[in-house]
């Protein structure tokens, strides 16, 4: 299997560190994208999803963040723009920006008098009032003190009103804070950058202008090139930006992009109409950079075509590579850092094997493995946890932790706790963890009067369980029961889950008898149910009556191809009852009137969709055993499609159909020659490969 022997993947070394190095079964896309991004070519990584588009433009990313040929730093500064506020200017300085600050004049800016200050003033003031007062009549002291006191309130509300809604800034009649001149950076670039950005995330994208409830009018507002927010498109200039979910781009948004590959320059202007923002523009700031983009096969379906015509590099990722020796120690080097990288139990021997046998079932056929590798790092994953062994018991009582055991064991830590020891809380239930001090210095002149003590003799409970499970961990592997009882249960694929669901509540009620007598017109088909789903065994009967209006009757059939389908089968099986030509007895020519019989055709008990022509072979057969009376043998399941010419032609999901016929009882399973290459488990049915639709009529009919 592997061309190192090992036990568990613990013997196994270490993989690279770097990421380039940790791509598997994508050499000429990786080719391509350092070819691209070298040469400033822009380009479309399409493929199924967890191939790899998002490793491999992250492992390029950290070669171009290295990468200092044909760069220098630069720095984007924003300027208020005197003649026009709300068209602010943004401006690129090479190398780091070093703001000069000169003194501002104490006469270009009113400071509002400080608290202690209005105290004193207010003390003043009643003591002035007070003297000049204290000699008038009392008739007119009360309209003195009415007016004085109306004075005093006046002046401490524009007081407040100064201080509160920011006078600073300036004079009260429309003057400019000088600090609200000076330039703001909004990016430094030290290094060629590779921005990463969502297709939906507009502002993330584009820019945009901030909401001010002010506006931009001084002394209140923010001023308009202190609220520019810059987009990927900019940030990305002399580097690379890597869009990903191409099809969640609106198309306004791929109009904004495919004028920033043209121009290499792009101005920002507020995106929400309702804002303060909407009537500022900056001018056209530099974008000079490479694109790459990605997303699934469809979604290239959503981009404008200019955009489009102005990509590069077009590249289709593989979903599957060969099962290959090296290829098979890939696979191994992949699991292995996946255990390392998600540190995870190691896993057996067994296990690997396992998972390569799964990536041959994912991909379809023996001779290939899958390329869909989250997929398998989400099963290894799950594997490990099993692993672990925690039913749901132990691990609610390791989460349902009393707040009375937490201030018990607080309050014994804080009465027994030295100096190099420190308690901290960490996450909603309160774990307390003891972090020893490891300063020899401290050690050495504390070892006489405080010794650390051992964490046994504290009453830690909580600690002294996890002490325990984590040296278990050690010897836990990940065997070949744990992956299997993934795999079984399906839950890495809400498809495979759907169907075994399906397949538990419907296979009891379903009439299928492997193995029982031969029967005319019966057959038993197979189906696969939803993508990566389960194989299903399907019974198939045909009825052939006497009619005057001849026609063939499809009943449970759904989908444009399997309907064409059938009707070839019945084509076909007329043509070759008429002819006479089968290596098998027919009936007299009486019976064989072809133009006065009705042909049904029903898929008993079929709820869900056929969409397919794998049946084409079983109905053919089946329908041939009605119009001759033969009946058909009961031991077998059968696939595969059909031609007029009595070809079998291969088939999707071939070995679904062998398990779901293994599972039901069948002894033998007949699938098309062209398939054997696919098939991985024979392993307790017979197989029967058939080239033409004659090979096996000798060996399905009972005559």
């Amino acid at each position: 299997m592997f061309s190192k022997k090992f036990k568990t993947t613990a013997e196994i070394p270490e993989p690279s560190p770097r990421l380039i190095d940790q791509i598997i079964g994508q050499d000429e896309a990786l080719e391509i994208v350092l070819s691209a991004i070298k040469n400033k070519r822009h380009a479309l990584l399409l493929g199924d999803p967890g191939v790899g588009k998002s490793m491999m433009v992250k492992a390029v990313g950290d070669l171009v963040e290295k990468s200092t040929a044909d760069f220098s730093p630069y720095t984007l500064l924003a300027k208020p723009n005197f003649r026009n506020s709300e068209k602010p200017i943004v401006e690129s300085i090479d190398g780091e920006y070093k703001e000069q600050i000169e003194p501002v004049k104490t006469n270009m800016i009113k400071e509002p008098p400080s608290f202690i200050t209005l105290i004193i003033f207010m003390l003043i003031f009643t003591i002035i009032t007070s003297y000049i007062t204290r000699a008038m009549p009392d008739v007119k002291l009360l309209g003195v003190v009415a007016i004085t006191s109306i004075v005093a309130f006046a002046l401490a509300f524009v007081i407040i009103f100064m201080t509160v809604f920011g006078a600073a800034k300036g004079q009260m009649g429309g003057g400019t804070n000088p600090l609200d001149l000076r330039p703001v950076v909004l990016y430094e670039c030290k290094k060629r950058p590779l921005i990463r950005a969502s297709a939906y995330n507009t502002t993330k994208l584009l820019g945009d202008i901030k909401h001010c409830p002010l506006g931009g009018k001084p002394p209140l507002g923010t001023p308009p090139h202190k609220r520019i927010i810059l987009g990927a498109v900019h940030e990305a200039h002399k580097g690379v930006l890597y869009v990903d979910e191409i099809k969640t781009m609106p198309l306004e948004v791929q109009d904004y992009i495919l004028s920033a590959l043209q121009d290499k320059k792009l101005s920002i202007s507020g995106r929400n109409p309702n804002s303060s923002g909407a009537t500022v523009e900056t001018n056209e700031i530099p974008c000079d950079f490479t694109l790459i983009m990605s997303g699934n096969m469809d979604d290239v379906n959503n981009l404008r075509a200019p955009l489009l015509d102005r990509i590069d590099y077009k590249i289709v990722l593989k979903n599957k590579i060969e099962n290959n020796q090296e290829n098979r120690d890939k696979l191994l080097q992949f699991i292995t850092q996946e255990i390392k990288n998600n540190n995870l139990n190691p896993m057996s021997y067994e296990a690997c094997c396992e998972i390569v046998k799964l990536a041959q079932k994912l991909a379809g056929s023996k001779d290939k493995l899958t390329l869909r590798l989250r997929l398998l790092s989400n099963i290894i994953k799950m594997a490990s946890d099993i692993a672990e062994g925690k039913d749901i018991a132990k691990m609610i009582k390791e989460m349902d932790i009393k707040e009375e055991d937490i201030k018990e064991i607080e309050k014994n830590i804080t009465n027994k706790k030295p100096e190099n020891v420190s308690v901290k809380k960490i996450g909603p239930i309160n774990i307390v963890k003891i972090f020893e001090n490891k300063n020899k210095k401290n050690k050495t002149n504390n070892s006489n009067k405080n010794e650390m003590p051992k964490i046994e003799e504290l009453p830690l409970t909580i600690n002294s369980e996890n002490k325990k499970e984590n040296k278990d961990k050690k010897t836990k592997l990940i065997d070949v029961s744990h992956v299997k009882t993934i795999i079984d249960t399906g839950i890495y694929s809400l498809h495979k889950q759907v169907s075994i669901d399906y397949l538990k509540n419907f296979k009891r009620y379903k009439h299928i008898s492997p193995n029982s007598p031969s029967k005319i017109g019966v057959i038993h088909g197979l189906a696969v149910l939803g993508a990566d789903g389960m194989g299903d065994v399907t019974k198939i009967i045909t009825e052939v009556i006497n009619s005057k209006t001849p026609n063939t009757s499809l009943l449970n059939i759904s989908g444009d191809l399997a309907k064409h389908s059938i009707t070839l089968a019945s084509a076909l099986s007329r043509k070759l009852a008429s002819e006479g030509k089968l290596p098998i007895s027919t009936a007299s020519e009486e019976d064989l009137d072809l133009d006065t019989k009705d042909i049904f055709i029903q898929f008993s008990q079929s709820y869900s969709k056929i969409d397919g022509d794998s049946a084409t072979t079983a109905v053919c057969l089946c329908i041939l055993s009605s119009l001759l009376k033969i009946p058909l043998k009961q031991d077998f399941a059968i696939t595969g499609s059909l031609d007029l010419n009595g070809d079998i032609l291969a088939i999707g999901g071939v070995n679904e159909k062998i398990n779901a016929a293994k599972e039901y009882g069948f002894k033998r399973v007949i699938v098309p020659q062209s398939n054997m290459i696919d098939v991985i488990d024979v392993e307790g049915i017979e197989v029967i490969p058939a080239k033409t639709l004659g090979e096996i009529i000798p060996i399905v009919f009972d005559y």
